[in-house]
């Protein structure tokens, strides 16, 4: 046990030290006296965006919306040129609804309660505990995958065994706003996908250093190549020239159709197959602005090789004919490539 206590404080001191130096206390978001809704727009614009894309936004929307109360007022159409280009755009409806009911429920201010805030709109464990952690001060671990990695590789040897979430609440020391802070820089800048450990001062207690990451490696999650050859060899296929069928949707429950007899998928040359491409085509062709996904499926059809992408309008009126999810399940498009 003290061998325990002694990693346990050799880590934090480790942590801190390095935050002091190196951390990223410059970001907007990381500003002493934050409020509960400042750390909201900042966690849900970082969802699955890089933090230098998010910077900007960031202070361009709470130039704009200031507080929770002057976005519950906003209409998606003036909502949405100060979130446009982060993509995702449910959770950006879903902020509004938010904003909403946090005026309505809550008097304009974010509850001073985990299961509360996970109670509202688009807000997880994780935002939640970064709103009590950040801006309320309590002592909640903000799991994200940087505390996955740093702690679970130092302690445990693998990112991939912390399976229990709540065993760790208690067992440091240090506030956990500095901690939550320090430890997510730590893992953004060292204890990365492939970690930099011969620059890391963790070293040379880490369980992960030790073992040369074996047991993360027993877990590690293969990609499987587009076809396999005989003998186990992957043949590369060059997707680059495909056509791109864009199923374009709202909600996944009305499905727009190209043609009006019949439901058929927008059929779009290998010049338009990327998301930029997509989204201009629709502009300049229908006035429309869409969301466009990545692609969900990769098949043949007539003897093409096609990417199918689904895509939402954000904003403009389309007027081509409607047909329900049923409908459009009903006719299977080509066969998959595998």
């Amino acid at each position: 046990m003290k061998k325990d206590i002694r990693h346990k404080a050799f880590f934090e001191k480790k942590i801190v030290d390095f935050s002091e130096k190196a951390g990223r206390e410059h970001l907007p978001w990381r500003k002493k006296n934050i409020t509960a809704y400042e750390v909201w727009v900042s966690e849900i614009m970082l969802q699955q965006t890089q933090v230098n894309r998010v910077i900007e936004y960031y202070t361009r929307f709470l130039k704009r919306f200031p507080t929770v109360k002057s976005l519950a007022k906003a209409s998606w159409e003036e909502f949405l040129p100060y979130y446009q280009g982060l993509g995702y755009y449910t959770r950006g409806r879903n902020m509004l609804l938010t904003a909403k009911t946090v005026v309505r429920e809550y008097a304009g201010k974010f509850p001073h309660d985990k299961k509360l805030l996970e109670g509202l709109t688009g807000i997880g464990s994780y935002t939640a505990s970064a709103i009590m952690s950040f801006a309320y001060g309590e002592n909640h671990l903000a799991w994200d995958t940087n505390l996955r990695r740093v702690i679970g590789r130092f302690f445990l040897g693998s990112k991939h065994l912390i399976t229990d979430e709540s065993v760790w609440e208690n067992i440091f020391q240090t506030s956990k706003r500095v901690l939550n802070g320090a430890l997510m820089d730590f893992g953004a800048s060292l204890c990365v996908t492939r970690p930099k450990c011969e620059a890391c001062m963790l070293r040379s207690r880490c369980v992960y250093y030790k073992e040369k990451g074996e047991k993360e490696m027993q877990d590690k999650r293969y990609k499987i190549g587009d076809k396999k050859e005989k003998g186990g060899k992957t043949k590369k296929i060059d997707w680059k020239n495909a056509e791109v069928y864009v199923f374009l949707h709202e909600k996944h429950a009305r499905y727009y159709s190209s043609q009006k007899k019949s439901f058929r998928p927008f059929v779009l040359s290998s010049g338009y197959n990327t998301r930029a491409g997509i989204k201009k085509y629709f502009l300049e062709k229908y006035g429309l602005i869409l969301s466009v996904r990545p692609p969900h499926g990769k098949k043949i059809i007539s003897g093409k090789l096609t990417l199918l992408v689904n895509a939402q309008i954000l904003l403009g009126e389309p007027r081509f004919k409607v047909f329900s999810k049923v409908d459009v399940q009903k006719r299977p498009i080509g066969k998959s490539k595998k």
